[in-house]
């Protein structure tokens, strides 16, 4: 069987699907939903993806997303592949999570954006899970509505400027919209070839994209190292805290810089556990071990947090910086 076409490059937008193996649940408990979305948010920090609307069923899953970065794929498979991990390992599952490939379909943010996301949040409503969305704490539509913020990648203001400069008037009318829509017809029937969906013009961009890279599966036009490099990470550590570089990387029992710097380059940036456990000199199972005893430590210890907090200020300074 032919792969469906993915098409790949910088601001992509795209409405993501993932179900699980013969329709079995990927989730099993609350705690597994909370495990997803942290991977979720975890994903989209790692890949600069913006997410614009979400919601997580107990068998599958929608996206809106935005990759800043011609990166899809590889957040995709980070998403994907590090839930499925933990979460065969929390229920001793043995054998496939995932049914295939993730499905995705470009979406033209401007014409379909709102459509789609309430569409999105209307999953719950539409299977019969809840009689009001409001219920329902694992998508994004309290987000809308101004209840809470449950993802720090989540971007509600592109959908929500639509409807109204001012952001309670604007909540307003979205929560409107979606009660006068209950019943809407799925935005993504009129996608084209199952690839894209959008304004004539929008896929008219997508047809000569098509044409452009001829019998190729994949197009991908920019790849980028990531949010953050390795360097960057090590070098905001050792302005932060006066340090030299070899302490960083120096191996020792509860070496806080170490851990810091292998849990920041998992999280901010596209290196793997194994590329980073080169960069430490140990293998990927221990570079996962490091961030999960500094995870710990940061529930626990205060001034550990704080200190991880004033790194990742710096790391964001510094991009801003550097894109202005």
């Amino acid at each position: 069987m032919v792969r469906p076409l993915r098409l790949a490059y910088e601001n992509a937008t795209y409405h993501i699907t993932a179900r699980g193996n013969r329709k079995e649940n990927i989730v099993y408990s609350d705690k597994d939903k909370v495990v997803f979305i942290e991977r979720m948010n975890a994903t989209c920090s790692k890949y600069s993806f913006t997410c614009y609307a979400y919601c997580l069923m107990d068998n599958h899953y929608h996206l809106f997303i935005k990759t800043p970065h011609a990166n899809i794929s590889e957040g995709m498979h980070y998403l994907n592949t590090s839930y499925t991990n933990w979460f065969k390992a929390e229920h001793n599952i043995v054998g496939v999570v995932f049914q295939g490939r993730y499905k995705s379909i470009l979406v033209d943010e401007d014409s379909y954006g709102i459509k789609l996301s309430a569409y999105i949040h209307l999953n719950p409503l539409r299977a019969g899970i809840v009689d009001d969305i409001e219920e329902y704490r694992w998508s994004s539509y309290l987000d809308y509505i101004g209840k809470r913020k449950s993802l720090e990648g989540l971007d509600t203001e592109f959908i929500l400027g639509q409807f109204d400069e001012e952001t309670e008037k604007a909540r307003r009318k979205y929560k409107r919209f979606i009660f006068e829509n209950i019943n809407m017809v799925n935005p993504l029937e009129d996608s084209y070839r199952g690839i894209a969906v959008g304004s004539e013009r929008f896929i008219e961009r997508i047809k000569e994209k098509i044409n452009s890279i001829g019998k190729k599966r994949e197009m991908v036009e920019t790849r980028v190292a990531g949010t953050y490099g390795s360097e960057e990470i090590v070098g905001c550590i050792v302005k932060r805290f006066k340090i030299g570089n070899g302490e960083v990387l120096r191996k020792s029992r509860g070496n806080i810089y170490r851990q810091m710097a292998m849990y920041l380059m998992k999280r901010y940036t596209m290196l793997s556990l194994k590329d980073i456990g080169e960069i430490f000199k140990i293998d990927y199972a221990g570079v996962s071990q490091s961030c999960r005893r500094f995870e710990n430590l940061i529930e626990r210890d205060r001034m550990v947090l704080k200190m991880k907090t004033a790194v990742e200020g710096d790391l964001k300074r510094r991009k801003s910086n550097v894109e202005t």
